[in-house]
């Protein structure tokens, strides 16, 4: 099995040193990320940590969290990756559940944290920045001062301290890193992963998807996420290979995507089922873009996949998708569906490598093929525990199984298909969300009694968050302020999609709320509605509202995606979708890259409709 010292060894060959590590808004060499690690050690030992200290890590530089991610692995200091959107109530819960030593953050989470008010060191930073003209200073207004506040970019901070010597080795049984995921409550569950787990796990990864140094890996995912960060800087650095980042993803960034996978010659593409939709909307002109000699595959993760997406994606594109099923609980990966055709079958998750699986009933009886039951895992690849919640772990790990909560079969050839979830995860986009989170910060808004999260199915998301509120009895609160409320102390991909009010909600004899019982009022509800005979221009402003969660009073003809707070890039696909729906026309890829107006939009939609 592979550890991190001997991985260290092998980038700092000579051979390697002068290859690129990582392709972001610039290229990075592996001599860059080893002299980079070492003076992050110097941090850790002028700070007095040990190995097995905990550090939170919390940055929009990928260069930096990639470098910091790794000196913690070499060092032996387990990083708590924090998403740097997450809202002040949240990121004070999870610090208090996980006390670091210290903080590695962008300089604005010092404020926003309250970190200068908690125990530790803050090592702070600014994003560097290309020098600007003065037009661009005086956009930049006080920002373009930073230097002279005494703020500085990641690598000038780090040329303060000394490298530090690597430790020989680290104990197998050191926690490599922590990563939240959703649970039965509304406060989010630390996964602690150790170095053995993690390295037994990216070793099969690293087999099953034939990766070696030449590999390049594009990766553009989320990195406080598992498949964004394990399967892209530490993916790449254990197999000395280089991870591609180059821009976040975005709609108006698809042409792009198309266009580096050929410029930079990728052969591995990391992404989720949400991302291969939005390729496949606009894949005109670019149907040839995986069939350069150097691609191999395309990994998808995370979320369920419909099987007319996968068959329709490799049709288009003539190339093959492997999907992976794993949880944060289990590193990256447990089952592979391909790309060896003795684990390939389209439209299940394939069957685990390396690893075990069960199938069990209500009961904990192992069930036979064909029987739907809930998915147990053994093996490596699992997590040590949660940190601090000992009823949780015991519910999770029994007899070395884990329990992952989802609902699963397995054919008479051994082909294992999830069919559903035991626990109430919301999974859009490739996120996992937990309803009660979303509850939970509603429900501190001083106008709303309680309220309600769930997931509704969404052919371009998987699922969709929606919320029902009840306010109180005088409040004139709106969806629009709910989604406002929540922005302020959530990620972006947790807020609701859509609002609703109801005057209660109803309940068991135990106070416990029906979810399944609001889904149905909502649809009675909603129903009868229509646009009736009205215009082309009210249905697309009432389509847009509904969409972008904007009051339809505030939208007009006028109305653009710069000055409309909502209308972001995923949201553009929703709109258009519903567009498409609503008057029964199918928008080109050009007409809906130019859609970013409200007057672009009914001119498109009245030119198509007859």
């Amino acid at each position: 099995m592979s550890d991190i010292a001997q991985i260290f060894q092998k980038i700092e060959q000579k051979t390697v040193q002068s290859r690129i590590f990582a392709q972001l808004e610039k290229a990075y060499t592996y001599a860059e990320l080893t002299d980079t690690v070492q003076r992050i050690g110097g941090v850790f030992s002028a700070n007095g940590l040990q190995c097995g200290d905990r550090i939170v890590i919390s940055s929009k530089d990928h260069f930096a969290l990639g470098s910091l991610v790794l000196a913690g692995l070499r060092y032996g200091i387990t990083v708590i990756l924090m998403d740097p959107d997450l809202g002040p109530i949240r990121a004070h819960d999870l610090i208090t559940l996980c006390t670091p030593k210290g903080y590695f953050v962008d300089h604005p989470l010092i404020s926003k944290w309250s970190l200068d008010q908690t125990d530790g060191f803050c090592f702070s930073w600014v994003k560097e920045t290309r020098k600007k003209g003065m037009l661009f200073k005086k956009m930049l207004g006080s920002r373009g001062n930073a230097a002279e506040e005494g703020e500085r970019s990641f690598s000038e901070s780090l040329k303060d301290y000394d490298k530090a010597p690597y430790p020989a080795e680290i104990d197998p049984q050191t926690i490599a890193y922590i990563l939240f995921t959703s649970g039965t409550t509304s406060t989010p569950k630390a996964v602690q992963i150790s170095h053995w787990a993690l390295w037994a796990n990216l070793d099969t990864i690293s087999r099953v998807y034939e990766l070696d140094q030449d590999s390049r890996i594009f990766n553009i995912l989320t990195t406080y996420h598992t498949d964004g960060v394990i399967q892209g800087p530490v993916l790449a650095a254990l197999n000395a290979a280089g991870w591609y980042h180059p821009m976040d993803f975005s709609v108006d960034q698809i042409p792009r995507i198309f266009d580096d996978v050929y410029k930079y010659r990728v052969t591995h593409f990391i992404t989720v089922p949400t991302m291969l939709s939005f390729l496949l909307r606009f894949s005109e002109g670019y149907e040839d873009s995986f069939l350069g000699e150097d691609f191999k595959y395309i990994v998808t993760s995370a979320a369920p996949f419909e099987v007319k997406l996968w068959e329709d994606f490799e049709a288009t594109f003539q190339t093959m998708v492997v999907n992976n099923y794993g949880l944060t609980e289990t590193i990256a990966g447990a089952s592979y569906c391909g790309p060896q055709a003795e684990t390939r079958k389209v439209g299940t998750i394939g069957k685990p490598v390396d690893c075990e699986f069960r199938i069990i009933d209500e009961n904990g009886a192992e069930l036979g093929a064909n029987e739907a039951g809930e998915l147990l895992i053994k093996g490596d690849n699992l997590l040590t525990n949660y940190l601090n919640n000992e009823e949780a772990t015991r519910q999770a790990l029994q007899n070395g199984w884990f329990h992952t909560g989802d609902i699963a079969q397995k054919d008479d050839e051994g082909f294992y298909t999830l069919i559903g979830r035991k626990k109430n995860i919301v999974i859009s986009g490739g996120i996992n969300i937990q309803p009660e989170e979303v509850s939970e910060i509603i429900n501190t808004h001083p106008e709303v009694i309680e309220s309600v999260c769930f997931g509704v199915p969404d052919p371009i998301f998987g699922e969709n968050l929606h919320a029902c509120v009840v306010k109180t009895p005088a409040s004139g609160l709106d969806g629009v302020q709910i989604i406002e409320h929540c922005r302020s102390q959530l990620e972006p991909a947790k807020l609701p999609k859509q609002v609703f009010f109801l005057p209660q909600l109803p309940k068991t004899i135990s106070g416990k709320i029906k979810a399944r019982e609001v889904r149905e009022q909502l649809k009675e509800s909603t129903s009868d509605e229509s646009t009736g005979n009205s215009s082309h221009l009210e249905t697309i402003v009432a389509v847009a509202a509904a969409t972008f969660n904007v009051p339809r009073e505030q939208i007009n003809i006028d109305s653009t995606a710069e000055n409309l707070n909502g209308w972001d890039s995923l949201a553009h696909l929703l709109f258009v979708t519903q567009l498409e729906e609503q008057f029964n026309i199918r928008l080109s890829s050009k007409e809906i890259m130019v859609m970013s107006s409200i007057r672009e939009a009914e001119k498109i939609v009245s030119g198509k409709v007859k």
